[in-house]
């Protein structure tokens, strides 16, 4: 049982599994009804339909009490059916094909800056989260092997079960190396230019320089993925014909909407480059239930990202160079270079992520991309990127232009570790629910 020495302010009511996945729901001073709309509760839950009635919650004492007489659904606690039953912490609520977890919390933390993030992402805080433990394995010494190794992923002999999963915090290690020499080829490449004039390494510069950064930056998140369910292959498809369907879809939406980018100016791109990378995200990989994983969505919006923002940026330095020269193209590369993993890769990293919160093993449907647990995330990068754009700076710095960009760019990336802790938590729930014995449903009403 909860510590009965200190009041409970709040419950937090999460779901881990099902239609709400995501979904995270506050009780906390007074009862909350939770069912379909037509029931009028204080909060819609899409589990229970309109003939299925609803359940409430309610803190009484030191626990949280779930009363499901009014449903017609059994009521499942930790394989138990009941009408009315204390949920305390690590406790499993199953309310049809959905699964619901409590979180109890000891202090008051009203009008806290983080809770208003949280609750405006629906994402919760990180937990027990040390970048350090992240990237302690980056200036380790490893074996050409080992790099091999590294990248032998999501083939048939080489994807652990879900029973083999180790379920941590990944630490990668490898892009760090890519990082490194790519960086290292891109300077050879320009140095060579100034040195011999040759036009011809100024394709090559082009290249490397533009897909160094990105590239580095997405493997960093197939690292990150811990099931290991997708190849290598899969992921360079993806940058490719990712990166490019996505560029003209977004080239189409800017000249069907005119008035609109007219309008909003270089804002428009928040909206408009956003939509289409998921979009394409989901056209391409919404039909695959084997990739059914918050950190499978990750991964693969990153892929995406990574094909749109290098092209892109190649296209800058191919339209500097011609305008300014060598050097000017040099210096759009490695300022977009030093900014890519702030940019495009970590926004449809996120986005993908928070869609596939919704659609797990499901094929992808429209009615996904109105969920709440997705439509929150997505919005928030639709605003970072809306932002970025914006023709306004707060603190001019060397090299990154401008303080906005490190902000925007640290906001990105505490959604996508929240995003990875979700995703950790969502494959940790499922090896539990593999011990548990199966639960048969009772008929409506009994």
């Amino acid at each position: 049982m909860t510590e009965a020495s200190t009041p409970i302010q709040q419950v937090l009511l999460e779901c881990v599994g099902g239609k709400d996945i995501g979904r995270r729901i506050i009780i906390a001073d007074k009862p909350v009804s939770l069912g379909h709309i037509v029931y009028h509760p204080d909060l819609v839950i899409e589990t229970l339909g309109r003939d299925d009635g609803y359940i409430t919650a309610w803190i009484e004492g030191d626990v949280l009490i779930i009363d499901g007489s009014p449903c017609n659904l059994p009521l499942i606690v930790n394989n138990d059916s009941v009408s009315i039953s204390p949920l305390l912490e690590k406790d499993t609520l199953r309310l049809g094909d959905s699964i619901w977890q409590a979180r109890y919390d000891h202090k008051e933390q009203t009008g806290h800056l983080g809770d208003t993030f949280s609750d405006l992402i629906g994402l919760e805080e990180l937990q027990d989260f040390r970048l350090s433990h992240i990237f302690s394995e980056v200036f380790k010494r490893h074996t050409t092997e080992e790099m091999e190794e590294q990248l032998i992923t999501g083939t048939t002999k080489h994807t652990p079960t879900l029973a083999e999963l180790k379920v941590e915090w990944a630490k990668p290690w490898l892009f760090a190396r890519l990082l490194g020499g790519s960086a290292l080829l891109t300077f050879i490449l320009y140095a060579g230019f100034e040195m011999f004039n040759n036009l011809n390494l100024i394709p090559g510069m082009i290249f490397v320089g533009s897909f160094a950064v990105p590239v580095s930056t997405l493997i960093f998140f197939l690292e990150m993925n811990v099931p290991r369910n997708i190849s290598i292959f899969k992921v360079t498809q993806l940058l490719f014909v990712g990166g490019i369907a996505s560029l003209i879809l977004a080239l189409i939406f800017f000249s069907n909407f005119n008035p609109f980018t007219s309008f909003l100016g270089a804002s428009a791109a928040g909206i408009i480059e956003e939509t289409a990378k998921v979009l394409i995200v989901a056209w391409l990989m919404g039909r695959e239930k084997r990739y059914k994983w918050i950190l499978n969505g990750l991964l693969l919006g990153a892929a995406v990202g990574t094909g749109f923002a290098a092209f892109e940026s190649a296209g800058y330095a191919f339209r500097f160079i011609l305008g300014g020269g060598v050097t000017a193209g040099g210096e759009i590369i490695m300022l977009r270079g030093l900014l890519a993993p702030f940019m495009h890769i970590v926004w449809t990293a996120n986005a993908a992520a928070a869609l596939w919160m919704v659609k797990g093993d499901k094929p992808f449907s429209w009615e996904m991309l109105q969920a709440p647990a997705f439509l929150r995330v997505f919005f928030a990068m639709v605003i970072l990127h809306m932002i970025w754009n914006a023709p306004f700076g707060l603190l001019r710095l060397p090299i990154v232009q401008d303080v906005k960009f490190v902000l925007l760019g640290i906001l990105g990336w505490i959604i996508c570790f929240r995003l990875v802790q979700a995703g950790l938590r969502q494959l940790s729930d499922a090896r539990q629910a593999l011990q548990l014995p199966a639960i048969e449903k009772s008929p409506a009403g009994a």
